[in-house]
């Protein structure tokens, strides 16, 4: 049977002094020990929730982008308390990620009233990139071209907060840059040579394609004409790729150099060709008629683009 009196257990004939109530500093600190333990509970139980504390570089949340890439109904979310909290995320990005370390992050899901921004630094805290809309519009960071892995600080901040109820938002991987072939037959697709001094030009305008595109690969494919030549070689040029001899046999060439050249594919690209022909017997003389031939001229353009540049 227990008794209390000023603060006094009687237990057992034992007097144990405990009190009662205890000074405003003990039970500021007993609080603050609790809430730290409870805090440190919840981020141990729950590291991708709100209750992690990530709001310096040196605390910030490790994201894995190949994980969302790879799973494109995957997201990150988390929240902002205040005005004054920025959340951090640090990633690695490998070549392998996306199209050689390229793909978009996406700020998603911001409700009206708040506006949230984003921002990307490198290892050293250096900014790469940011997007700061308006309001509650989407943000989005075009992630650049890598040759190795690279060390990144992704950062949400808040530039207003009057939605109290939801402050949510959602970040996004998102695989962006497409390849695609397209084959054109040039305009025209027969060209002549005459007396050996070179063909005109043909011309393959791909100014439908997507704005960004940049040519990663093309082959060049003809037929021959009936005047038997040899030695035929092909220039192919575009404005702002220079121009390039490719020797041709009758099949299909690849021009390798427009695998690395970053050739707009919206520029103009020509084609001609020069040979030379192989005297034939007529009338009892070898002659030249002067004329050589080429047929169903066409180009295949290998390229890429940013299907997310216009976000």
């Amino acid at each position: 049977m227990f008794k209390k009196k000023m603060g006094i257990l009687l237990l057992a004939g034992l007097f144990i002094t405990v009190p009662l109530f205890q000074s405003p500093a003990l039970a500021s600190e007993t609080s603050t020990k609790q809430t730290k333990n409870y805090t440190e509970e919840l981020e141990h139980l729950y590291p991708d929730s709100d209750y992690a504390n990530n709001d310096t570089m040196e605390k910030a949340q490790f994201l894995q982008p190949s994980l969302y890439l790879n799973k494109s109904y995957l997201y990150h979310e988390g929240s902002i308390s205040s005005t004054n909290d920025v959340d951090f995320y640090h990633f690695t990005s490998s070549k392998f990620d996306g199209a050689d370390g390229r793909f978009s992050i996406k700020l998603v899901n911001v409700k009206s009233g708040n506006d949230f921004d984003l921002y990307l630094y490198n290892k050293n805290g250096a900014l790469v990139s940011s997007s700061v809309r308006t309001y509650n519009q989407n943000e989005i960071i075009h992630m650049p071209k890598i040759s190795a892995s690279t060390d990144y600080y992704l950062a949400v901040k808040p530039k207003q907060l009057l939605n109290e109820e939801d402050k949510m938002y959602r970040i996004v991987f998102d695989k962006s840059i497409e390849k695609a072939t397209l084959k054109r037959y040039g305009s025209p697709a027969t060209l002549t040579s005459f007396n050996e001094a070179g063909s005109p030009n043909s011309n393959f305008d791909l100014s439908s394609l997507p704005q960004d595109a940049v040519v990663t690969g093309l082959s060049l494919e003809a037929d021959k004409g009936s005047t038997i030549a040899h030695n035929y070689v092909f220039t192919v040029s575009s404005l702002k790729g220079g121009a390039v001899n490719v020797p041709w046999n009758g099949q299909k060439v690849d021009i390798s150099s427009y695998k690395t050249s970053q050739v707009p594919a919206k520029d103009r690209f020509f084609v001609s060709f020069n040979a030379i022909e192989v005297p034939q017997f007529i009338g009892g003389r070898l002659i030249k008629v002067g004329v050589v031939s080429i047929k169903n001229l066409q180009l295949t353009f290998e390229y890429e683009y940013n299907r997310d540049l216009n976000y």
